[in-house]
């Protein structure tokens, strides 16, 4: 009877014990944040003009970098696939100088915008559509 007392204790003192509460929910990880904001310039074949609704966009996009201060702007230019490649480079740098020019008038820093040209582009839609400029807010930071 000795035996069993310290067993009974021990058993009655484990069906008093509480469960362990359960662990916390896992916590819902937050969404993606969204991307960047892009504005699309678009221009006429073999151009690098900016028409009246073109720098209504650039200056869009100059006042959203200036309302929210992404710190970067990517300046992208762009060609349709007609003519050489080489020709094709040098118009779509020359679409996005254009288009950098006029975010400076516009009030964005300089030293903010990294602009490149990629030439070609087949959007596999209307080729009007390839000759553009994409400026995207918040892009990587420029190359020193």
């Amino acid at each position: 009877m000795k035996r069993l007392l310290p067993i009974c204790v021990l058993l009655a003192a484990a069906a008093c014990a509480q469960e362990p509460p359960p662990p916390p929910m896992a916590a819902n990880p937050s969404p993606p944040p969204p991307p960047p904001p892009t504005y699309n310039i678009y221009f006429d074949y073999n151009s690098s003009l900016l028409d009246p609704s073109a720098r209504e966009i650039v200056r869009l996009a100059a006042d959203s970098y200036k309302a929210g201060s992404p710190g970067t702007i990517q300046v992208i230019g762009y060609t349709d696939p007609s003519g050489s490649g080489p020709y094709n480079q040098k118009l779509s740098l020359k679409r996005a100088s254009v288009v950098a020019a006029q975010l400076v008038q516009d009030g964005v820093p300089r030293s903010s915008l990294t602009v490149s040209g990629q030439g070609e582009s087949t959007t596999g839609t209307d080729p009007g559509r390839d000759r553009r400029v994409e400026v995207v807010l918040g892009g990587p930071p420029p190359a020193s």
